[in-house]
C-alpha cells in the first residue's frame, strides 16, 4: 500500500480521528520525556476517539499511557482475541501505576462484540474471573473498569451496523416489546398495552426472540459477577454504561435490576455506578486515573444554558442531564461546586426548550429547531456566559449538546467571529449529548495540566469532526451517494468519500479554522468503511511526545535539527516497513530496529528506506548520527510507515541522562576504519565512543559534545593569540560552530536538565609545541568547569584524565589540581578519575594506531573501568540507579 507521511495520522473518536502540527522549541525535547506516572488502558475498540483521541491530553501532561496495539482490539466488524489481549496485559501490567480497563474487550471482544456474540456464558464467566488473578499479582495496583449494557435502538436504521443482522428487520418490534417489559415491572399494563405486547411477540420469530434476549441475560450476568469483584476490592472502580437508551427499554430496565442488585450487595457509589452513554467513559476514568496518581480532586462548576438547562433530557438517554454530570463527574473524580474559583468551568450549550435533535427535527414540532447556522433563542445568552468565563480568566470545557452528532453551527460561528475558538480548554459536540458532556469534562480536566497550545491541538480534531464533518460535510456526503445502503458499508463509494470530504474540510478549515498553523493540510479516511466514523490526518512531522530526542535538537516548524553527534531519535511503531525523512548529505547515521543493528548510512535522498518486510506487530526504533557536529547540520523531518501503521506512545525514559564532553577521543574519531583516510568523518562513531558505551551500562540516555582538534588552551595546531573557538565558548550553543560570527542558538538548559557532565579535554593541548603552562592550562580548566556549572547547576561535573599516555602527565595533574581548588571553594558535585594512575589503562592495541584514538574496544575498557566508579558517584545522588 501506499505510505503515509507517519508522524502521524491519529483518527477520531467516534467520528473523526487527527494528528495534528507541532511548533515546539528545543526545549521540549527534554519535556517529552518527562513522566508523571504509567496507566495501562485498554479501549472498547479501535475507534479513534476510544484510543489516540482519549489518551492524547494525558500523553502531552506527561503520563505514560500503555495502550494494546490497535490491530489487536475489536472494531465493527472484527472481534479481539480476547487471549489474546489478556496476554498483552499479563505482560504490561507491571510498568503501570493505575489501570483502566475496558471489560468488553476483555470478556466480549469489544463494544460491538459484546452486542451479537454467541459465546456460552460459562466461556464469559471464565474470562471475566481473569481479574482475580490480575489483582492478586499485582495487589496495589489500581483497576477502574468500564463496561456496557446492551443497546435498544428504536429501529433498524438507528442500529446501523452493531446489532445482529436482523435488528434490520425486527428491530422496531424489539424495541416496543422490550419498553413494555420494563414498564410491566413497575406499572400493571392496560389492558390494551397486554394485546399490544402479545401481538409484537408473536410477530418476531422465536429463534430472534431468544438469542437477543438470551444474550441481554447473559451479558447481565457477567457484569452481576464483575459488580462481586468490585465489591471485593478486585475492580476498584467499576461503571457500566446505558448507551444509545430510552426512558422505557431493556437497557432501563437492565440498569434497574443492576441497581438494585448494587443495593442488595451493599455496594456504594465509589465502587460502582451505572451511568448514561459509554464512549465518553474512557476519558472519564483517565481523567480519574491522572487525579489518582497525583493525589488531586478538582472542582468543576456546571453551568447551562438559559431555560430548561440542566433539567433536559437529551436524545438517547432515559435521565435529566445533570444526573448524567453529576455521575460524570464521579467518574472523573472531581466534584461539583458554585464557586467562582472552581478549577474548571463546564458550559452546557442546551437548548432553552429543552430539545435535542439531529438536526432534522419532528414532523408536527410547532416550532421545529433546525441546524441552519441561524441564531435561535439562547444562542447570544450562551455567547455571552462563553465570553464572560473567559474574561475572568477560567477554565472553560464546552459541552455543545444541542444537536446530537454535531456541533450547533450557530454558536460555533459566533465562537469563530469573536475569537473564542482557541481559547477553551476543551470543546466537544460528537454523536450523544452524554458523550460530549463527558468527553469535554474529562479532556477539560486533563488539559488543566497542558498549555494553550497543547490544548489547541485537540480542540482543532473536534472542530473539524464535529464542526466540519458531522454537521456539516456530512450531509453533503450522504446525499451524493446513491442509495443510503452506502451509509453502513461504502464499499466502491470509499475513495469518492474521501476525495470529496477531503475537499470540503480543507475549505472549511481555510475559512473558519485559520488561526490554527497547518488545519488545512488533511487527508480523511473511513477506517470502519462508513460514513459515521472517520479519521482526519493532519500532517506532522514530528508528533508531540510521540517520539523521544536525546542529544542537543531543535525542534520547530515541524522538524528537528541537530548539530552534534551522537545525537538521536527513538519511537515505537506498528507496520511491515519504515523509511526517515532526513536533510542531510555530510552525516554518517546508525540505526537499530528491535536492537537489531543494521548498517551504516547517508541519505542520499531526503526519503531513506530504512528496513521492509518486518514482521507485523510493535517494533522500536533508534537512529542516531555517527559523524561529529564539524560536519554540519542535520534536519530529521520525520519517519514514514505503511499506511495504516502509527507511532505509538514512547517508553518510559531512561532515568539518568548524561553527557559527555570533549574532543577527537569523546567524538570517536577513527573508530570505525583505518586512521590514514582523507576524511576522518569517514571513519569515526561518536555512538561508540567511550561515553555512550558508559552510558549504556548505565542504562543512561545522553548527549555528545565534542570537536575534533579542539583544547583548553589551544586547539590543535591553533597559533597565537589562541582566538579561535574553544569547548567552553561553544558549550552553550545548541549547535556545533567554529565561527564565533555565525548566530548562535543557546540551548535551554532549564528544560533540559543533566544529571552528570563529563569533561575529557587536554590531549590537544600537549600534541605540539609550545605546550600551555601550568597556570594556563589550570585557569582555563577552571573556567571551563565554571561555565558547565553555571549551565547545570545541580549536576555531577566529572572531570576525567586525558587516556593517551603520548601526551605525558602534566595534563592529569594540571586536571586534578583545578578540581581540587574547585572543590576547596565549594563545589561538592564535582569529581577527578584518573585513567593512568598507576599503569596506563589502553595498550598500544587498543588505540586505532596513532596511540591517541581509541579503538571501539579501547573505548569499552574505559567505559568498562569509569563503570563502577561513576554509580559510587551517581548513587550518593540519586535515591535509586537503574540496577540497583
Amino acid at each position: 500500500m501506499k505510505k503515509k507521511l507517519s508522524l502521524i495520522l491519529s483518527m477520531l473518536s467516534i467520528m473523526f480521528g487527527l494528528s495534528s502540527p507541532v511548533d515546539m522549541s528545543q526545549a521540549e525535547a527534554k519535556v517529552q520525556n518527562t513522566v508523571q506516572g504509567t496507566i495501562l488502558f485498554v479501549p472498547h475498540d479501535n475507534r479513534p476517539t476510544s484510543c489516540e483521541q482519549s489518551t492524547e491530553a494525558l500523553e502531552l501532561a506527561g503520563y505514560n499511557v500503555i495502550m494494546p496495539p490497535k490491530d489487536m482490539l475489536g472494531g465493527l466488524r472484527n472481534t479481539a482475541d480476547t487471549n489474546e489481549l489478556w496476554g498483552w496485559v499479563n505482560k504490561n501490567i507491571s510498568k503501570a501505576d493505575v489501570a483502566v480497563i475496558s471489560t468488553d474487550s476483555l470478556i466480549y471482544g469489544g463494544l460491538v462484540a459484546s452486542r451479537n456474540h454467541n459465546n456460552s456464558e460459562e466461556e464469559l464467566l471464565y474470562r471475566t474471573n481473569k481479574f482475580k488473578q490480575l489483582k492478586k499479582s499485582n495487589h496495589k495496583l489500581k483497576i477502574f473498569a468500564f463496561g456496557s449494557l446492551m443497546r435498544t435502538p428504536k429501529n433498524g436504521a438507528a442500529a446501523g451496523a452493531e446489532e445482529p443482522e436482523y435488528y434490520q428487520k425486527y428491530g422496531d418490534k424489539i424495541f416496543k416489546v422490550s419498553a413494555l417489559n420494563d414498564q410491566k415491572e413497575t406499572r400493571k399494563l392496560t389492558e390494551l398495552e397486554k394485546e399490544e405486547r402479545e401481538g409484537l411477540m408473536n410477530s418476531i420469530p422465536s429463534g430472534v426472540y431468544k438469542d437477543y434476549f438470551g444474550r441481554r441475560t447473559k451479558n447481565i450476568n457477567v457484569t452481576k459477577n464483575l459488580m462481586n469483584l468490585a465489591q471485593n476490592g478486585i475492580l476498584n472502580f467499576l461503571v457500566i454504561g446505558k448507551d444509545d437508551n430510552a426512558p422505557f427499554c431493556a437497557t432501563h430496565q437492565e440498569a434497574r435490576e443492576l441497581n438494585n442488585f448494587a443495593k442488595k450487595q451493599g455496594l456504594s457509589r465509589d465502587k460502582f455506578m451505572v451511568a448514561t452513554g459509554i464512549d465518553e467513559f474512557a476519558m472519564l476514568l483517565l481523567a480519574r486515573a491522572t487525579n489518582t496518581i497525583d493525589h488531586k480532586q478538582y472542582t468543576v462548576n456546571v453551568q447551562y444554558n438559559t431555560g430548561v438547562g440542566k433539567d433536559t433530557i437529551p436524545k438517547f438517554s432515559d435521565e435529566k442531564l445533570f444526573k448524567s454530570i453529576r455521575d460524570e463527574l464521579t467518574m472523573a473524580g472531581a466534584r461539583e461546586t458554585n464557586k467562582p474559583n472552581a478549577d474548571l468551568f463546564l458550559l452546557v450549550n442546551t437548548d432553552p426548550k429543552g430539545r435535542t435533535t439531529d438536526g432534522y427535527p419532528e414532523e408536527n414540532d410547532p416550532d421545529p429547531m433546525y441546524n441552519d447556522g441561524k441564531p435561535r433563542i439562547g444562542t447570544q445568552y450562551f455567547l455571552d456566559m462563553v465570553k464572560e468565563n473567559i474574561a475572568k480568566k477560567r477554565n472553560v470545557a464546552l459541552a455543545d449538546v444541542c444537536f446530537a452528532n454535531g456541533s450547533d453551527k450557530a454558536l460555533m460561528n459566533l465562537l469563530s467571529d469573536n475569537k473564542l475558538l482557541f481559547r477553551l480548554r476543551s470543546y466537544s459536540g460528537w454523536n450523544t449529548p452524554t458523550n460530549s458532556t463527558g468527553f469535554a469534562l474529562g479532556q477539560g480536566l486533563v488539559n488543566l495540566k497542558n498549555s494553550q497550545e497543547d490544548c489547541n491541538r485537540m480542540l482543532v480534531k473536534r472542530y473539524l469532526d464535529d464542526w466540519g464533518y458531522q454537521a456539516n460535510a456530512r450531509e453533503k456526503l450522504m446525499w451524493s451517494l446513491p442509495d443510503s445502503k452506502y451509509y453502513f458499508n461504502l464499499a466502491e463509494y470509499e475513495k469518492y468519500a474521501e476525495d470529496l470530504v477531503t475537499k470540503e474540510l480543507r475549505e472549511f478549515a481555510a475559512w473558519h479554522l485559520s488561526e490554527y498553523p497547518n488545519a488545512t493540510d488533511i487527508k480523511v479516511t473511513f477506517p470502519w468503511h462508513i460514513t459515521f466514523i472517520g479519521g482526519i490526518t493532519i500532517n506532522e512531522n514530528i508528533p508531540k511526545k510521540k517520539l523521544i530526542f536525546n542529544g542537543r535538537w531543535n525542534i520547530e516548524n515541524n522538524q528537528a535539527t541537530c548539530g552534534n553527534g551522537a545525537t538521536y531519535v527513538t519511537a515505537r511503531f506498528t507496520g511491515t516497513s519504515i523509511a526517515a525523512k532526513m536533510d542531510d548529505r555530510n552525516c554518517w547515521w546508525r540505526y537499530e530496529i528491535d536492537g537489531k543493528p543494521y548498517n551504516r548510512i547517508k541519505f542520499r535522498n531526503e526519503l531513506t528506506t530504512l528496513a521492509e518486510n518486518l514482521p507485523k506487530g510493535e517494533h522500536k526504533i533508534k537512529l542516531v548520527r555517527s559523524t561529529e557536529g564539524e560536519a554540519g547540520l542535520s534536519t530529521f523531518k520525520g519517519f514514514v510507515l505503511d499506511e495504516g501503521a502509527e507511532i505509538l506512545s514512547p517508553d518510559e525514559p531512561k532515568r539518568l541522562k548524561l553527557e559527555f564532553v570533549g574532543d577527537s577521543i569523546t567524538a570517536g574519531a577513527f573508530n570505525d576504519g583505518p586512521h590514514d583516510v582523507l576524511s576522518y568523518h569517514d571513519v569515526e562513531n561518536n555512538d561508540m565512543s567511550y561515553g555512550p558505551q558508559l552510558a549504556r551500562m548505565l542504562d543512561a540516555d545522553y548527549s555528545v559534545l565534542a570537536k575534533s582538534g579542539e583544547g583548553l588552551v589551544h586547539n590543535y595546531s591553533e597559533e597565537w593569540p589562541y582566538n579561535q573557538v574553544h569547548t567552553a565558548d561553544r558549550y552553550p550553543w545548541t549547535y556545533y560552530s567554529f565561527n564565533w560570527n555565525d548566530h548562535h542558538l543557546n540551548w535551554d538548559f532549564s528544560n533540559n536538565k543533566t544529571d552528570a557532565v563529563f569533561i575529557s579535554i587536554g590531549a590537544n593541548d600537549f600534541l605540539f609545541e609550545p605546550r600551555p603552562t601550568e597556570d594556563e592550562f589550570i585557569k582555563e580548566y577552571i573556567h571551563l568547569i565554571k561555565v558547565v556549572r553555571k549551565n547545570n547547576p545541580t549536576a555531577a561535573i566529572i572531570c576525567l584524565e586525558p587516556v593517551p599516555t603520548v601526551i605525558g602527565p602534566d595534563a592529569a595533574s594540571w586536571t586534578e589540581i583545578a578540581v581540587t581548588k574547585l572543590k576547596n571553594n565549594g563545589d561538592k558535585d564535582l569529581y577527578y578519575i584518573p585513567l593512568n594512575k598507576d599503569t596506563p589503562l589502553l595498550n598500544d592495541s587498543d588505540y586505532v594506531g596513532d596511540g591517541v584514538h581509541p579503538t571501539q574496544d579501547g573505548s569499552r575498557k574505559i567505559a568498562e573501568y569509569l563503570k563502577n566508579k561513576v554509580e559510587a558517584i551517581l548513587k550518593s545522588k540519586f535515591t535509586k540507579l537503574p540496577g540497583h
